[in-house]
């Protein structure tokens, strides 16, 4: 580095006040890494809730007179402070950027290949003479800009883009019919194996044989699905509230992972096949999202036409797709996959990523139909109604339910009522579902259970579940006569009963979920089918074991679980109303089926759009889409207003501690007046330019802040800002460190790309340039090509609303807060912002109390905007 060079950036800290920070560093800031259970695996539980601990914190200060502002004042951040203690805040997941790339290097890189592309394209036409005349009076009248090798280049990237959509749509097909039939038939397997008991005459003890078999299966194949998730522990669960975090810009540890989608994949195989009320759905969306979040993994590194591809942009986008090529595995549905990651999964949404995610669905769906129907060797050709999942109607037959059958569900007008009352009852159910399982979780995590507890809990519930849905269809046994029936003899089980007739809830319970019994009820138009009491039995049963499931440590997601208790309910309700209504006006219990599946899943998911879409296309009866709207529109509403809580996934981020951020700023921060500066975070530490070594590993040490503003040696202005993955980057080029005196080496972007760290598993500590000698930290490093140029930042006394739409809205990793003088006095992430929820429920308290003070309605006393 050249003596005396005048630059962005100073010599030495201790000569400029580089590295220092805008004061002192608290010591609760101190990032603390998750705690490690006694079985190894990482605990991503924490003592308690954010809201627990600001109750707690008010049952220590009395809010009386002045003490208010002390309690939580624009000036004080002692309730922040005793949040980031406790570690309530989830600082230990970090944040992706979408921001657009401003480096130097990158401007520098884009002129390289403008430039490389157009030698060749000189060199491809007439020797290049004649071309490269005509180039320059083109690049005179045009300052320069190739736009030929320009729209060459973007050709190139747009076409591997494409490429990269249809790979992740064809290999989450592969994966959709793997796990599917997997899961499908180990489920057949043993349960065929434990009814054979009952087919052999003369001995009363083989029910007992078949249940000791069914409860041994059972039991064994739900340890193996536990198994994995020892592992692995962010494997376990749906998989939805992880791929949300994910897509709203959250980097999990390991969550995306190849192993972890491995994992997952065998976790949820054994979970269906030992009977456990478990779905293939969510599950599935948590591989499409692993596959393409990883899908820039297959963009070639030597081609830096191809760099914009690996950027956080490209990766959150390429997840979406991926999730939206999940749920067309599971439902065989485009649009539901691409309404789905519309409407609960992607934060960041555009006309191009719905294109595309539509292509890889479409993908998806294509790719499972030939395999199913010719890999598989099913000799029924690609009918679109044999990938109607609940229709019913049999593998070799043509016809379509929606169609070609006239005898299909109805409802007349006057049932719209109905719908809302169904939807209510959905609602209802939803809200307390989603309460019960919150006070369980907190049990979980009061309780700690290590890792061999948490097996013996998975044993236990594994053992009871299977001894339930074989001992209740013995106690309460309703045969029927299976002649007149509609499907196939293989959908109903004779359990008991006497030849030629079946039990009813055997024929529910001792059925795959999705593949049978949610079928069976869409279809079976008798109502002396299936009994009212059979259909509250089933469905109470399901879900009582689905709240206490839904948790423990395996994979499961619960979207067919919830389809097949609201469609029990549902059609039980439609056999009451039928008792108190005229035969004229009975109504059809396969509608309410319907209906209830709907409300129950709207209720505890809260969806919308792509639930109606969902429904409609899996039981081909596209004319149930306006019922169903309505059911889910009043189910969602009514499930906010009992349980007072989001849906199921919002719950779980919350749980863990996941700085979510919504679309839409808080309510406290939409109507208190806060500021910036009353959420940023003063303590930010500031680098130059040029850095001595030593001093730029002493600061990556002792603190863990994901970006680091780049000020002017002058007068300490904001010039740019450089993430602490570049920095680390930087460290481990020993080529780019330079004596005083040496000429700065630049790396490409390239090279800068190829040797940053992977941002799940960031070194820490004396981790930090331990492959530094003593020699090494003596030298300077020059961070000025590789720093993102004006980066984005707000004025102190700017609004807290506007700096959370700013961040949101791009997809911000952090925002500066500067004063007038553009000088940084503070910096806000996405964990400052999700204190504003917090702050909103800390502010409801001081109210109850009848303090009429608003919070933050003092003025903000501070120098730096005198």
């Amino acid at each position: 580095m050249k003596e005396g060079t005048q630059n962005y950036g100073s010599l030495s800290k201790t000569e400029e006040g580089c590295g220092d920070t805008a004061g002192s560093r608290p010591t609760w800031f101190t990032l603390t890494k998750p705690r490690i259970a006694s079985d190894g695996a990482e605990d991503v539980t924490y003592s308690g809730s954010k809201r627990a601990l600001l109750n707690r914190w008010m049952k220590k200060v009395k809010v009386r007179g002045g003490d208010l502002e002390a309690f939580i004042g624009p000036t004080d951040h002692c309730v922040e402070a005793m949040l980031r203690q406790h570690g309530g805040l989830g600082l230990e997941y970090n944040s992706l950027d979408r921001n657009i790339i401003d480096t130097a290097a990158w401007h520098r890189r884009k002129t390289q290949l403008i430039k490389a592309k157009r030698e060749g394209i000189n060199e491809s036409f007439n020797g290049g003479s004649q071309r490269a005349a005509l180039q320059s009076t083109d690049d005179e009248g045009c300052g320069g800009f190739d736009h030929e090798a320009v729209k060459l280049l973007e050709t190139e990237r747009e076409r591997m883009e494409w490429a990269l959509v249809v790979a992740i749509g064809f290999f989450m097909a592969i994966i959709g019919v793997i796990v599917s039939r997997t899961a499908d038939d180990l489920l057949e397997w043993k349960l065929e194996s434990a009814l054979e008991w009952l087919e052999r005459d003369g001995n009363e003890s083989f029910w007992y044989y078949g249940l000791a078999q069914h409860v041994a299966t059972s039991t064994i194949l739900a340890m193996f699905a536990f198994i994995p998730v020892a592992i692995a522990p962010v494997s376990g669960g749906s998989g939805i509230a992880e791929a949300k975090a994910t897509l709203n810009g959250v980097v999990i540890a390991n969550c995306t992972a190849i192993s972890t989608c491995c994992c997952k994949a065998v976790s949820v195989i054994c979970s269906v096949a030992a009977s456990l009320p478990a779905g293939l759905e969510g599950p599935m969306i948590f591989m499409g999202l692993s596959i393409g979040e990883n899908a820039n993994r297959l963009v070639p590194r030597n081609r830096p036409a191809f760099d914009l591809l690996r950027t956080d942009r490209h990766r959150i986008d390429f997840a979406a797709i991926g999730c939206a090529a999940g749920v067309a595995a599971a439902f065989r549905s485009p649009v539901s996959g691409v309404l789905f990651a519309m409407e609960e999964g992607s934060s960041f949404w555009s006309t191009n990523l719905t294109w595309r995610c539509f292509l890889s669905a479409c993908v998806t769906v294509i790719t499972m139909y030939a395999i199913m129907s010719k890999v598989l060797g099913n000799g029924s050709g690609f009918h679109v109604s044999n990938m109607a999942v609940f229709n019913g109607i049999d593998t070799n037959s043509s016809s379509n339910l929606a169609l070609g059958d006239s005898d299909h569900p109805e409802f007349y007008l006057w049932e719209y009522g109905m719908f809302m009352l169904v939807g209510s009852f959905g609602g209802i159910i939803g809200g307390l579902f989603c309460s019960a399982n919150r006070a369980l979780a907190l049990l979980r995590r009061r309780l700690s259970f290590n890792i061999v507890q948490k097996g013996i809990e998975v044993f236990v519930i594994a053992a009871v579940t299977a001894t339930l849905i074989w001992v209740l269809p013995s106690f309460f046994s309703r045969c029927g006569d299976i002649e007149p029936r509609r499907l196939g003899h293989t959908y109903y089980k004779q359990f008991t009963c006497e030849e030629g007739e079946y039990n009813e809830l055997a024929t529910l319970l001792l059925n795959p979920l999705g593949a049978k019994g949610i079928t069976l009820l869409f279809t079976e138009d008798d109502p002396d089918a299936f009994s009212m009491s059979t259909c509250i039995i089933a469905g109470m049963t399901h879900l009582v074991i689905l709240c206490v499931a839904f948790g423990m440590s395996i994979s499961a997601g619960i979207f067919i679980p919830l389809l097949f208790i609201g469609a029990c309910l549902g059609r039980a309700l439609a056999l009451i109303c039928n008792i108190f209504l005229d035969e004229a006006w009975n109504i059809d219990p396969r509608t309410y089926a319907i209906i209830g599946a709907a409300a129950t899943l709207g209720g505890v998911v809260r969806v919308l759009i792509s639930l109606t879409a969902i429904v409609t296309h899996t039981t081909s009866l596209s004319f149930f889409m306006t019922p169903v709207m309505l059911t889910t529109l009043v189910a969602q509403n009514v499930g906010n207003w009992v349980s007072d809580r989001p849906g199921i996934y919002d719950v779980i981020l919350q749980l863990r501690g996941v700085p979510f951020l919504e679309e839409e700023c808080p309510v406290v921060g939409r109507n208190a007046n806060i500021r910036a500066r009353n959420v940023m975070r003063k303590n930010v530490v500031t680098v130059c330019a040029e850095m001595l070594v030593k001093d730029l590993v002493d600061i990556l040490r002792s603190n863990n802040d994901p970006d680091f503003p780049v000020v002017d040696k002058q007068d300490g202005s904001l010039v740019g800002i450089i993430s602490r993955i570049d920095l680390l980057a930087l460290l481990s080029q020993k080529k780019v460190l330079v004596s005083m005196g040496e000429d700065e080496v630049v790396l490409s972007y390239s090279e800068l790309d190829e040797a940053r760290p992977d941002p799940r598993n960031l070194p820490t500590g004396d981790e930090i340039g331990e492959h530094l000698s003593h020699d090494d930290e003596l030298k300077y490093v020059y961070i000025a090509p590789y720093m993102q140029i004006a980066p984005m930042s707000i004025q102190g006394h700017g609004s807290a609303e506007r700096a959370y739409e700013i961040f949101r809205s791009l997809g911000l990793r952090s925002i500066l807060v500067v004063d007038k003088h553009s000088r940084p006095i503070g910096i806000i992430t996405r964990h400052e912002l999700a204190l504003l929820e917090e702050i909103g429920e800390n502010e409801h308290k001081v109210k109850q109390k009848k303090r009429s003070t608003l919070l933050y309605s003092q003025p903000h006393k501070d120098t730096q905007f005198e």
